[in-house]
């Protein structure tokens, strides 16, 4: 987004309360939506409730095609449609709140560093898996992605997908990867987030930012999604303090606020509760 569109967005979103309307679009949940996607959406409803403000989960099966940057999540306030967590946190700001401003500025440097391994490394990772492991390919990724539209149609979206995601892994180094050696590279990244939270509630001690939102959705989802194998979960439950950590977001700002919250509802479907 350029510096004059961002000013214009920001000078409107400025302008509006947060209406109670809002809401957020993703894909179907119990047979579309992957795993990348819905750990994208659960960070930004995490970092909505940690705003404390109201929003409304909208599951449209093409949801993807109706993101203005196609991807999801993406918002509705009002006339305003803005997609994923970076400028959601931005028109979030516009609009006087924001759960960083506490942080001086080598804070505020770390944490988007923090945010940038996370996206890096973990995102990249989740997509490696649902495109470039054949097993997980086969069993999960096609049924589930093209699960709204009749054949050849669902096929063809899933090709497509498919195609796109390993043009991007090619472009970034991940297309001669082994399995063995990116879960070699999600447990480097677990450890890393596992020495930066330490023994605090959350990244910067008692207030949460929106990197606790982005490591939450990612690691909730990891450790509540049902794959074709448990590895990758497994290298998140390795470090306690980051199940814990899940945990505690997920009581605070799911279970205390709704009962039927996104985040309860994901760990029911799937493996059940964090592990104790």
């Amino acid at each position: 987004m350029s510096l004059v569109a961002e000013a214009f967005v920001t000078q409107i979103a400025a302008a509006e309360p947060w209406p109670e309307n809002a809401a957020l679009y993703q894909q179907l949940k119990e047979e579309q939506i992957l795993l990348s996607d819905n750990a994208s959406s659960l960070a930004v409803q995490a970092f909505l409730q940690m705003c404390n403000l109201p929003v409304q989960v909208v599951c449209r099966a093409n949801a993807e095609y109706m993101s203005p940057s196609g991807k999801v999540p993406f918002i509705r306030v009002g006339n305003q449609v803005v997609s994923e967590l970076g400028p959601i946190v931005q028109f979030v700001k516009a609009k006087g709140h924001s759960l960083s401003d506490g942080l001086d500025e080598v804070q505020k440097a770390e944490m988007k560093a923090y945010m940038e391994l996370v996206n890096n490394m973990l995102l990249t990772a989740e997509l490696y898996l649902q495109w470039c492991d054949g097993t997980t390919v086969e069993e999960i990724t096609h049924p589930r992605y093209g699960s709204p539209y009749p054949w050849p149609l669902n096929r063809i979206l899933a090709y497509q997908k498919q195609w796109e995601v390993k043009r991007k892994m090619k472009a970034i180094g991940w297309a001669g990867k082994s399995l063995e050696q990116v879960l070699e590279d999600v447990d480097q990244c677990c450890q890393a987030l596992s020495q930066r939270l330490g023994t605090q509630p959350y990244f910067f001690n008692k207030q949460p930012t929106e990197l606790d939102a982005l490591v939450f959705g990612h690691l909730f989802t990891i450790l509540t999604t049902q794959l074709t194998s448990d590895e990758l979960s497994e290298k998140v439950k390795n470090y306690s303090n980051l199940v814990a950590f899940c945990r505690r977001i997920e009581q605070h700002y799911f279970e205390d606020h709704d009962k039927d919250s996104s985040a309860s509802a994901a760990s029911k479907s799937s493996k059940g509760y964090l592990p104790s």
